[in-house]
């Protein structure tokens, strides 16, 4: 791969393209782009960006940054664009009076870890947020206290609606897309549990837990019910011989199975798969789930379960740590919450509503950033924008730290968790800025890597 490098000027054209973004995104409201409003920071970088490699570096490095803490906190698109533009020019001014870039690093750094410091001891809990921390990135009151009153329930998940209207669906019970392949619909009262993790095709292999059960209700969750399995069990509770009812489980691959696992600890029993712990002839009845209430709808099954199970706490506290990792993506985040939210047993669903396509998924984003910061809010406290002036500055880099905190804020209470995104996530920035002593970029492909092109490899990725 042929590059380029560039030392004084590169690092100049990378502060340029950095500038160029940050002031598109300190703009109040959103950005235009294509004709779709956005408030994402890679969407308008993708359209600043020209024909010079080192400009576009800079371009990609913020977006990169203020992207991930308005995935992480739910918003600060534009104050962590403020507060970036005017550490640049800080530490663009300081470098250009002779003062060492490396001993600026090292100020800065120090000043950022005291002012985190500094915030996490003053953060103040709200044990009653209300609707007006999220109605400026909702734009919607009522919008607003839906995310509220659904977080106040349980994990919120937002889903796209085929209504114009924004609305909240709270679900009691573990939800389950899907219909289902044996049995009618509408609900039943104290169901047995068999979920098996590879699809039933024998209905010869089912007939001895048949008898065991009797006319208790039973509700199998299988990977698929098929074959002499699905005719023979549909024609037996059409005779009411027996009271089954089935579904092939939601989902594929990984998601799948660990859907199975979510739905086997919540109902207190294990996931069968024909041969661990035991052949689906040898199931007892002492070892298959529990459901108070079983409830057929159509295109979803919710199955209520035992959510006092030590299991369920333990298993939420595992998902819990993923959502946590840095290397967890947005998508997967929203996925596992979900998945939390089957567990506790109470699935507060916003359906994000809009008269066209773009609408509504505008109004999505807008209710996914107002979850999560409604979230970090409740998790982590808030702090008063007057609260910054006690922070007891001693370098020149603190103070300016500080104001330029106070600067880049509207709003008098913030989360104390944005807070900290901002000053761990944009002073990293910088101070990788400040150290950089040269800028390289790839500028074309060889004759090697054309001919690596030209076999399928990617040599992005091979390359690095």
């Amino acid at each position: 791969m042929i590059r380029k490098i560039k030392f004084d000027d590169g690092r100049k054209k990378l502060a340029e393209g950095i500038l160029s973004l940050c002031r598109v995104l300190s703009l109040e409201g959103q950005v235009l782009v294509n004709g779709v409003y956005s408030f994402s920071a890679a969407e308008v970088a993708g359209k600043l960006e020209g024909t010079d490699l080192f400009f576009n570096q800079g371009i990609r490095l913020a977006a990169q940054v203020i992207g991930e803490i308005n995935q992480t906190a739910g918003c600060g698109t534009g104050e962590s664009a403020r507060l970036a533009a005017e550490l640049l020019a800080y530490c663009e001014r300081k470098s250009a009076s002779g003062i060492s870039p490396v001993l600026l690093a090292r100020e800065l750094k120090a000043a950022a870890k005291t002012l985190e410091a500094f915030v996490r001891e003053e953060a103040v809990p709200l044990s009653d947020a209300k609707a007006d921390l999220v109605e400026a990135i909702t734009k919607d009151r009522e919008t607003a206290q839906m995310v509220v009153d659904g977080s106040n329930v349980g994990e919120v998940v937002v889903k796209d609606s085929m209504f114009g209207e924004t609305r909240l669906e709270i679900t009691r019970g573990m939800r389950l897309e899907g219909g289902l392949a044996v049995g009618a619909e509408g609900t039943v009262s104290d169901a047995l549990v068999l979920i098996v993790k590879t699809p039933i095709t024998s209905f010869s292999s089912l007939y001895p837990l048949l008898e065991k059960t009797g006319q208790q209700n039973l509700f199998i969750l299988a990977d698929g019910i098929e074959g002499e399995a699905l005719t023979l069990l549909n024609a037996n509770v059409k005779q009411n011989r027996i009271h089954v009812r089935a579904m092939k489980a939601p989902g594929m691959g990984r998601r799948k199975e660990d859907l199975l696992e979510d739905a086997a600890v919540y109902t207190d029993t294990v996931v069968f798969d024909g041969i661990y712990p035991c052949r689906i002839e040898e199931v007892s009845k002492a070892m298959l789930g529990r459901a108070k209430t079983v409830t057929a709808a159509g295109s979803y099954t919710v199955m209520e379960g035992n959510s006092d199970n030590s299991r369920i706490c333990r298993r939420i506290e595992g998902i819990e740590e993923r959502i946590r990792d840095p290397k967890t993506n947005y998508y997967d985040k929203q996925k596992l919450r979900e998945r939390i939210a089957g567990l506790m047993g109470c699935a507060p669903v916003i359906y994000a509503g809009g008269y066209t396509t773009v609408q509504a998924k505008e109004e999505k984003r807008r209710i996914e950033s107002a979850v999560a910061y409604y979230q970090s809010v409740k998790q982590y406290g808030v702090l008063k924008k007057d609260d910054l002036n006690n922070f007891p500055a001693g370098t020149e880099a603190e103070r300016f730290l500080k104001e330029s905190m106070r600067q880049s804020f509207k709003k008098e209470e913030i989360s104390a968790y944005l807070l900290i995104l901002m000053i761990q996530k944009i002073c990293g920035l910088i101070v990788m800025w400040l150290t950089t002593g040269a800028v390289m970029v790839s500028t074309g492909y060889d004759r090697e890597d054309l001919e690596l092109i030209k076999s399928g490899v990617d040599i992005e990725r091979l390359r690095g």
